[in-house]
């Protein structure tokens, strides 16, 4: 698979390319993840779908409702193309190093990136939403590029038609939180009928300066779940539903390698 970032200004597109690689043994992720600057904030989301991808690169399986967006300490960070930190899932990697959310919004992504407790690959883009000295920012890095912060505009780690038509008919004004909800999950529905590793239920939540997060669309769920393993161990039980690519059969024997138990 291929991974990139789109940052877009409404009529300014910086699209950098990056070289794939071959992917972990087990490779647990994908998603569309974005962000955009709104009249009094920003509003970041994305869909909930992970997907089991072999050594080969070949898909064998996906599950739905896994958070891809973290929010602590008024700031936000998204995660695409990564799910799982050496088997632990990112969710409670983030939950564990909750300070890394403390930093300046423009920190944040050195600080994760530098936590992660492997080698970064060429798939995982992180967005970072917040404020610094009151105004609105968004950020977006790759292990193999620097790190872009803009004050308006959006980011996503797809290209969206609907999106650059809808901010560039803005000219310039920001949208309201509402407005920008509704595209983004538009874009991410758009994303999801070309390419099955994006799917599931959408996320949005908008940031403010000076008040609590607000989740605009559904709000991620919390299963307990620690590790890949706990999911794979609640799929073994009927507690989880794991949905095949091509068969049940090679979906039990994928997971059954990565996880005996």
């Amino acid at each position: 698979m291929r991974s990139r970032f789109l940052l877009l200004l409404l009529l300014t597109s910086v699209v950098p390319s990056i070289a794939p690689s071959k992917p972990p043994r087990k490779w647990f992720g994908g998603t569309f993840i974005g962000a955009i600057v709104v009249e009094d904030g920003v509003v970041i989301g994305s869909d909930t779908r992970s997907t089991f991808i072999d050594e080969s690169g070949k898909q064998f399986g996906y599950i739905d409702d896994i958070p891809k967006v973290f929010v602590q300490h008024g700031s936000a960070l998204a995660i695409s193309g990564l799910s799982s930190v050496s088997g632990e899932l990112f969710g409670t990697f983030v939950n564990r190093n909750d300070y890394l959310l403390e930093r300046p919004v423009n920190e944040i992504l050195f600080g994760v990136m530098l936590g992660l407790p492997f080698r970064n690959s060429s798939k995982v883009l992180l967005i970072s939403a917040g404020f610094e000295n009151g105004q609105s920012m968004i950020c977006a890095k790759n292990p193999n590029d620097p790190q872009v912060c803009r004050t308006s505009g959006f980011i996503t780690n797809r290209e969206s038609a609907s999106l650059t038509r809808w901010l560039t008919a803005a000219r310039g004004i920001p949208p309201k939180a509402i407005e920008a909800s509704i595209a983004l999950r538009q874009a991410i529905q758009e994303s999801a009928e070309q390419d099955a590793t994006v799917g599931g239920m959408t996320t949005v939540v908008h940031l403010r300066s000076n008040a609590p997060p607000e989740w605009m669309e559904s709000v991620p769920g919390d299963h307990g779940w620690k590790t890949v393993c706990d999911i794979i161990s609640d799929y073994k039980r009927g507690r989880a539903k794991i949905t095949f690519t091509h068969s049940k059969d090679e979906l039990d024997r994928n997971l059954n390698v990565t996880c005996p138990k």
